[in-house]
Protein backbone atom coordinates (compact mmCIF):
# COMPACT_ATOMS: atom_id res chain seq x y z
CA UNK A 1 0.00 0.00 0.00
CA UNK A 2 1.79 3.03 -1.18
CA UNK A 3 0.30 6.56 0.23
CA UNK A 4 1.01 9.69 2.55
CA UNK A 5 -1.19 11.23 4.50
CA UNK A 6 -0.81 14.52 4.72
CA UNK A 7 -2.48 15.56 7.81
CA UNK A 8 -2.19 13.19 11.60
CA UNK A 9 -5.16 14.87 12.53
CA UNK A 10 -9.04 16.03 11.71
CA UNK A 11 -8.43 19.53 12.62
CA UNK A 12 -6.52 21.57 10.10
CA UNK A 13 -5.57 25.54 10.84
CA UNK A 14 -8.13 25.86 14.01
CA UNK A 15 -10.85 24.40 11.76
CA UNK A 16 -12.85 20.98 11.87
CA UNK A 17 -12.36 18.97 8.97
CA UNK A 18 -15.64 17.22 8.05
CA UNK A 19 -15.25 14.20 5.45
CA UNK A 20 -18.60 15.55 3.51
CA UNK A 21 -17.04 14.30 0.32
CA UNK A 22 -14.10 11.82 -1.10
CA UNK A 23 -12.62 13.40 -4.04
CA UNK A 24 -10.21 10.82 -5.77
CA UNK A 25 -8.16 12.20 -8.35
CA UNK A 26 -6.24 10.87 -11.39
CA UNK A 27 -3.16 12.77 -12.34
CA UNK A 28 -2.09 12.17 -16.39
CA UNK A 29 -4.67 13.51 -18.71
CA UNK A 30 -7.02 14.56 -15.26
CA UNK A 31 -5.38 17.02 -12.61
CA UNK A 32 -2.58 17.89 -15.34
CA UNK A 33 -3.54 17.82 -19.54
CA UNK A 34 -0.17 16.19 -19.56
CA UNK A 35 1.65 12.83 -19.60
CA UNK A 36 3.98 13.41 -16.32
CA UNK A 37 6.46 10.41 -16.97
CA UNK A 38 6.67 11.19 -20.44
CA UNK A 39 7.45 15.12 -19.38
CA UNK A 40 9.48 13.28 -16.73
CA UNK A 41 12.01 11.09 -19.12
CA UNK A 42 12.62 14.31 -20.81
CA UNK A 43 13.49 16.81 -17.89
CA UNK A 44 15.75 13.81 -16.50
CA UNK A 45 17.80 13.71 -19.85
CA UNK A 46 17.72 17.39 -19.87
CA UNK A 47 19.47 17.15 -16.42
CA UNK A 48 21.81 14.75 -16.81
CA UNK A 49 23.07 15.82 -20.13
CA UNK A 50 23.39 19.41 -18.36
CA UNK A 51 25.60 17.71 -15.36
CA UNK A 52 27.83 15.74 -18.43
CA UNK A 53 26.55 12.43 -16.97
CA UNK A 54 26.75 10.94 -20.15
CA UNK A 55 26.52 6.99 -18.61
CA UNK A 56 23.31 8.32 -17.52
CA UNK A 57 22.54 9.80 -20.78
CA UNK A 58 23.59 6.75 -22.64
CA UNK A 59 21.21 4.52 -20.10
CA UNK A 60 18.04 6.75 -20.78
CA UNK A 61 18.82 6.68 -24.87
CA UNK A 62 18.79 2.77 -25.23
CA UNK A 63 15.77 2.10 -22.36
CA UNK A 64 14.25 4.58 -24.78
CA UNK A 65 15.57 2.81 -27.67
CA UNK A 66 14.07 -0.56 -26.50
CA UNK A 67 10.55 0.71 -25.76
CA UNK A 68 10.48 1.99 -29.49
CA UNK A 69 11.27 -1.13 -31.05
CA UNK A 70 9.25 -2.88 -28.49
CA UNK A 71 12.10 -4.80 -27.17
CA UNK A 72 10.02 -3.97 -23.78
CA UNK A 73 6.47 -3.28 -22.33
CA UNK A 74 5.67 -0.14 -20.72
CA UNK A 75 6.35 -1.30 -17.70
CA UNK A 76 9.63 -2.41 -17.72
CA UNK A 77 10.72 0.92 -19.56
CA UNK A 78 9.03 2.89 -16.34
CA UNK A 79 10.76 0.67 -13.68
CA UNK A 80 14.23 1.09 -15.83
CA UNK A 81 13.53 4.47 -16.29
CA UNK A 82 12.67 5.02 -12.34
CA UNK A 83 15.24 2.82 -10.94
CA UNK A 84 17.87 5.22 -12.80
CA UNK A 85 15.79 8.65 -11.77
CA UNK A 86 16.32 7.44 -8.21
CA UNK A 87 19.88 6.36 -8.59
CA UNK A 88 20.53 10.32 -9.45
CA UNK A 89 17.94 12.76 -9.09
CA UNK A 90 17.39 14.96 -5.97
CA UNK A 91 14.94 16.64 -4.28
CA UNK A 92 15.64 19.62 -5.63
CA UNK A 93 15.77 18.81 -8.86
CA UNK A 94 12.30 17.25 -8.33
CA UNK A 95 10.83 20.14 -6.77
CA UNK A 96 12.11 22.23 -9.99
CA UNK A 97 10.03 19.68 -12.34
CA UNK A 98 6.93 19.90 -10.26
CA UNK A 99 7.07 23.04 -10.28
CA UNK A 100 7.11 22.93 -14.38
CA UNK A 101 3.70 21.49 -14.47
CA UNK A 102 1.76 24.70 -13.01
CA UNK A 103 0.37 25.75 -16.36
CA UNK A 104 -0.89 22.08 -16.71
CA UNK A 105 -3.18 21.79 -14.09
CA UNK A 106 -6.73 21.72 -14.10
CA UNK A 107 -8.13 24.97 -11.80
CA UNK A 108 -11.84 23.34 -12.21
CA UNK A 109 -10.15 20.57 -10.08
CA UNK A 110 -7.49 22.55 -8.26
CA UNK A 111 -10.87 24.70 -6.61
CA UNK A 112 -12.59 21.78 -5.44
CA UNK A 113 -9.05 20.72 -3.15
CA UNK A 114 -8.37 24.29 -2.09
CA UNK A 115 -12.24 24.38 -0.97
CA UNK A 116 -10.89 21.39 1.82
CA UNK A 117 -14.70 20.35 1.62
CA UNK A 118 -13.57 16.83 2.13
CA UNK A 119 -10.72 14.30 1.96
CA UNK A 120 -8.94 13.94 -1.49
CA UNK A 121 -6.80 11.26 -2.95
CA UNK A 122 -4.40 11.73 -5.96
CA UNK A 123 -4.50 8.08 -7.18
CA UNK A 124 -2.32 7.73 -10.13
CA UNK A 125 0.19 5.74 -12.33
CA UNK A 126 3.05 7.85 -12.01
CA UNK A 127 6.01 7.70 -9.99
CA UNK A 128 5.54 8.23 -6.31
CA UNK A 129 9.09 9.86 -6.74
CA UNK A 130 7.36 12.90 -7.98
CA UNK A 131 4.20 12.32 -7.33
CA UNK A 132 4.48 12.88 -3.23
CA UNK A 133 5.77 16.27 -4.29
CA UNK A 134 2.69 17.01 -6.32
CA UNK A 135 0.34 15.93 -3.51
CA UNK A 136 2.46 18.20 -1.03
CA UNK A 137 1.91 21.16 -3.40
CA UNK A 138 -1.78 21.00 -4.61
CA UNK A 139 -3.64 20.32 -1.41
CA UNK A 140 -3.97 16.43 -1.53
CA UNK A 141 -5.06 14.65 1.48
CA UNK A 142 -2.90 11.35 0.17
CA UNK A 143 -1.88 9.75 -3.19
CA UNK A 144 -1.16 6.66 -4.01
CA UNK A 145 1.20 6.02 -6.71
CA UNK A 146 3.47 3.68 -8.41
CA UNK A 147 6.16 2.95 -5.93
CA UNK A 148 10.05 3.16 -6.01
CA UNK A 149 11.71 -0.17 -7.10
CA UNK A 150 13.35 -1.29 -4.18
CA UNK A 151 9.61 -2.08 -3.22
CA UNK A 152 9.33 -5.94 -4.18
CA UNK A 153 7.10 -7.21 -5.76
CA UNK A 154 6.81 -3.85 -8.09
CA UNK A 155 3.73 -2.90 -9.51
CA UNK A 156 2.65 -0.27 -11.41
CA UNK A 157 -0.65 1.66 -9.51
CA UNK A 158 -3.14 1.12 -13.12
CA UNK A 159 -5.72 -0.38 -13.22
CA UNK A 160 -7.48 -3.33 -10.38
CA UNK A 161 -4.04 -2.63 -9.13
CA UNK A 162 -5.01 1.18 -8.67
CA UNK A 163 -8.44 0.27 -7.03
CA UNK A 164 -6.88 -2.38 -4.72
CA UNK A 165 -4.58 0.37 -2.89
CA UNK A 166 -7.57 3.17 -3.05
CA UNK A 167 -10.06 0.54 -1.45
CA UNK A 168 -6.85 -0.29 1.23
CA UNK A 169 -6.04 2.94 2.34
CA UNK A 170 -9.60 3.79 2.49
CA UNK A 171 -10.25 0.69 4.71
CA UNK A 172 -7.25 1.44 7.16
CA UNK A 173 -8.09 5.58 7.28
CA UNK A 174 -12.15 4.43 8.06
CA UNK A 175 -13.54 6.46 4.92
CA UNK A 176 -16.04 4.98 2.33
CA UNK A 177 -16.98 5.46 -1.18
CA UNK A 178 -20.49 6.00 -0.05
CA UNK A 179 -19.71 10.17 -1.19
CA UNK A 180 -16.97 9.55 -3.63
CA UNK A 181 -16.40 11.80 -6.87
CA UNK A 182 -14.00 10.50 -9.22
CA UNK A 183 -11.86 12.50 -12.01
CA UNK A 184 -10.65 10.42 -14.34
CA UNK A 185 -9.90 10.96 -17.97
CA UNK A 186 -9.29 7.01 -18.91
CA UNK A 187 -11.03 3.62 -19.05
CA UNK A 188 -8.17 2.23 -17.35
CA UNK A 189 -9.75 3.47 -14.05
CA UNK A 190 -13.14 1.39 -14.69
CA UNK A 191 -12.04 -0.79 -11.80
CA UNK A 192 -12.07 2.00 -9.60
CA UNK A 193 -15.03 3.63 -11.87
CA UNK A 194 -17.43 0.48 -10.20
CA UNK A 195 -17.07 1.80 -6.80
CA UNK A 196 -17.49 5.91 -7.12
CA UNK A 197 -20.79 7.16 -6.68
CA UNK A 198 -19.89 9.80 -9.28
CA UNK A 199 -17.76 10.07 -12.50
CA UNK A 200 -16.15 13.18 -14.03
CA UNK A 201 -14.53 12.33 -17.34
CA UNK A 202 -11.49 14.83 -18.14
CA UNK A 203 -11.60 15.36 -22.01
CA UNK A 204 -12.48 11.86 -22.58
CA UNK A 205 -11.83 9.96 -25.58
CA UNK A 206 -14.45 8.55 -27.98
CA UNK A 207 -12.91 5.14 -27.01
CA UNK A 208 -13.08 5.81 -23.03
CA UNK A 209 -16.54 7.38 -23.46
CA UNK A 210 -18.12 4.19 -25.83
CA UNK A 211 -16.23 1.26 -23.27
CA UNK A 212 -18.01 2.89 -20.02
CA UNK A 213 -21.25 3.17 -21.87
CA UNK A 214 -21.21 0.04 -23.18
CA UNK A 215 -20.92 -1.18 -19.34
CA UNK A 216 -23.73 0.76 -18.50
CA UNK A 217 -21.43 3.51 -16.43
CA UNK A 218 -23.04 6.71 -16.08
CA UNK A 219 -20.63 9.76 -16.48
CA UNK A 220 -20.49 13.97 -16.83
CA UNK A 221 -17.83 14.99 -19.21
CA UNK A 222 -16.08 17.86 -17.99
CA UNK A 223 -14.00 19.83 -20.68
Amino acid sequence: MFYYAAHGQKIIKGWIKLDKQLLIIDLDGTFVSVNTFHKWMKFIFIEELKRLHFISVFKILKIVGLRFTKSINHAQMKFAILELSEQNITTTQIDAFVNTLDTYVNHTILEQLQKKCGTSILATAAPLLYAKQIKEKYYFDYVIATPSTKVSPWKENIKDEKSKNVSILLESQHLSYQTSILYTDHHDDTPLIRYTQKTYLINPSIETKDKLEDENISFTVLM
